[in-house]
């Protein structure tokens, strides 16, 4: 129950993100410190892109039909997730497979998805298609995010000035 629309056992949710520059900014949200991220964060992150099996029915909470159930875009910025679980919660008992939410850490209101399921992996789908986190991908956060990606420096290329 750590997650924005998570579900209690044995239910549980499954995030995606419209695109890889919003899936990491989703990801860099607790990491990132100013505009700079550590590239050995980076280096132990993978991205997979996923083809959902079969068609499914999600709650679209970014559509202005929503305002009619008292939904606002606070319910992707929200930090009580008690609130927007206990939404999940009702939507998924409404027959919902998911729903669609624009994305807390990605201004330019990229959607998201959460999707509904049994706990844990979902052994019944393909795997999906591993995307690296390449120099492209690096570049494209720099150039649209204004975040810089930097290698840790070693004790050693560090130097320390006495200013007293």
């Amino acid at each position: 129950m750590l997650g924005r629309f998570d579900l209690p056992a044995p239910s549980g949710t499954c995030y995606l993100a419209a695109d890889p520059v919003s899936a990491l900014l989703e990801v860099l949200s607790g990491d990132r410190r100013g505009a700079v991220v550590a590239a050995e964060f980076l280096a132990e992150r993978g991205l997979r892109e996923l083809r959902v099996p079969r068609e499914l029915t999600l709650a679209d909470l970014a559509s202005r039909r929503a305002a009619g159930f008292g939904i606002t875009a606070e319910i992707g910025t929200l930090v009580q997730y008690d609130q927007t679980q206990a939404w999940g919660s009702r939507l998924h008992g409404a027959g919902f497979h998911g729903l669609v939410y624009w994305l807390r850490h990605d201004p330019s209101r990229a959607e998201g998805w959460a999707l509904f399921g049994p706990a844990g992996e979902r052994k019944s789908w393909r795997r999906g298609r591993e995307i690296p986190i390449s120099r492209e991908l690096v570049n494209r956060l720099r150039v649209e995010c204004g975040i810089e990606v930097a290698r840790i420096p070693r004790a050693s290329e560090l130097t320390i000035q006495d200013d007293a």
